[in-house]
């Protein structure tokens, strides 16, 4: 590896020791050795991700492992940045794979054309049988991507958003806009490093290049776990806050808050429904976050009325977030009926879409 390595590929790591060789071996496996690997244990509990780390970092050439107290992904993403030395930085969560022959490609790219602050790529579900397949309903057209905040916004979305470990960024450009992660938000991290950074306007192209086998379902995974639902409302309130900042600082203009806005408003929803668990202990937990993101209540494209999300309101008001059968958007009708859609059990015309549908 030369003195000043071309990648930097930065890997937290919490508590995956059943998982972390497969990862950094994955990484060890590319091409050339202009490439840096920085394994950051983040506190690790299990008394075996951190030693393993140590281990495989003396074993395998390019990989240095980094050691901290727990803070979350973000902190653990920033501690490896802080230390990166490469041109480029890419992000692999501890217990993924990198998609064999991705620097090469990357190389190649980049020789070709340089001129870019970020590459935007494509990733494979790794799931539980050990099959590898695309995720349904992305698109993903390689080349350059312009127009307003709101249009590469919705570029981004469609090409599978809020995935950080397929990006490649440019370090200097992360450097001179001050772009790191969040550390107060600990869930979804991705989702506001993404909507800084399409504020601070860099120079962004889409590549058609697998970066990484995304595993799934994993056992003891944040995103898998419903006591960790209350954590979730925190953490979309804290990004939400941050937005906020970003439109005071000046960062972004009315419109392109108003796409930020609604992105997270599209996150938001499917939690809110989430939230409708058999837990009363979890539901009452989940409900102050809830009710802090209420200026989020009218936007996202799950809410086509002013109706649902004031009905929406009203059901927290009497009860929280509870499983409520109903869904479909309410018919027009007088009376009781009419004020509350729960009573009408066929409310909602045949085939349209599901509105605040609790599950």
């Amino acid at each position: 590896m030369s003195d000043t390595p071309r990648f930097s590929i930065i890997v937290p790591a919490y508590n995956v020791a059943d998982y972390l060789e497969e990862c950094l071996r994955s990484v060890a496996a590319q091409s050339g050795r202009d490439w840096e690997c920085l394994v950051v244990d983040d506190g690790s509990t299990d008394g075996a991700t951190g030693e393993l780390a140590d281990r495989l970092a003396a074993e395998l050439p390019g990989v240095r492992a980094l050691h901290r107290e727990n803070g979350g992904l973000s902190a653990a993403r920033n501690t490896g940045l802080a230390a990166a030395a490469g041109e480029w930085v890419l992000f692999l969560d501890g217990d993924d794979r990198m998609a064999p022959g991705l620097l090469a490609a990357l190389r190649a790219d980049l020789d070709r054309d340089p001129d870019w602050d970020w590459l935007v790529g494509r990733y494979l579900r790794w799931l539980p049988d050990g099959r590898l397949e695309p995720h349904g309903g992305l698109s993903l057209t390689p080349g350059p991507c312009t127009g307003t905040y709101g249009e590469r916004l919705a570029r981004l979305y469609a090409a599978g958003h809020w995935s950080v470990w397929k990006y490649c960024l440019r370090r200097s450009f992360l450097q001179r806009q001050g772009l790191t992660f969040w550390e107060e938000v600990r869930w979804a991290e991705d989702i506001g490093f993404d909507l800084a950074l399409l504020a601070a306007g860099p120079r962004m192209r889409f590549v058609d290049h697998i970066f990484t086998h995304y595993r799934e379902s994993r056992p003891g995974s944040l995103l898998n776990d419903a006591k960790n639902l209350p954590r979730r409302f925190e953490a979309l309130g804290a990004t939400w806050r941050r937005v906020q900042g970003l439109q005071a600082a000046g960062r972004l203009d009315a419109a392109a808050f108003g796409a930020a806005r609604d992105a997270l408003a599209d996150m938001f929803w499917p939690q809110a429904r989430t939230a409708a668990v058999p837990s009363a202990a979890v539901r009452a937990a989940c409900l102050p976050g809830i009710r802090a993101l209420r200026p989020l209540y009218p936007y996202g494209r799950e809410v086509r009325s002013r109706r649902s999300w004031r009905i929406f309101q009203r059901l927290l008001r009497t009860a929280g977030p509870r499983p409520a059968p109903w869904g479909g958007t309410p018919r027009p009708g007088r009376g009781r009926n009419a004020q509350n859609p729960q009573k009408k059990k066929k409310a909602g015309t045949p085939g349209a879409p599901a509105v605040l549908r609790f599950v």
